[in-house]
């Protein structure tokens, strides 16, 4: 009875992690130039900003490259709206 029990217990262990939510829905960053909606870019922006100043500094840039605009990577400070000029650019129209 004992190893079933066990058994049970690692299997529950197991399977817990599939049950775990990993974010709220609708919340996810996209890699850059990949974003359909002003919303989406404005998502990336507040993910990169870590101290929530609405600037990202050199650091904020590098370490959120894969969602900053490819012609604002290299330059910083990046304001808010440097940002979504930059990144609404390639959203199409109506987005």
């Amino acid at each position: 009875m004992n190893k079933v029990a066990i058994a049970a217990l690692m299997l529950a262990l197991g399977m817990s992690p599939a049950f775990a939510q990993t974010g709220v829905p609708g919340n996810e960053t996209k890699p850059a130039g990949q974003e359909t909606s002003r919303a989406e870019c404005l998502r990336n922006f507040q993910a990169a900003d870590a101290n929530r100043d609405g600037t990202l500094s050199v650091a904020e840039a590098e370490n959120a490259k894969q969602v900053v605009p490819t012609n604002l990577a290299m330059q910083g400070p990046i304001t808010q709206a440097e940002f979504l000029t930059a990144c609404t650019a390639n959203v199409p129209k109506g987005g």
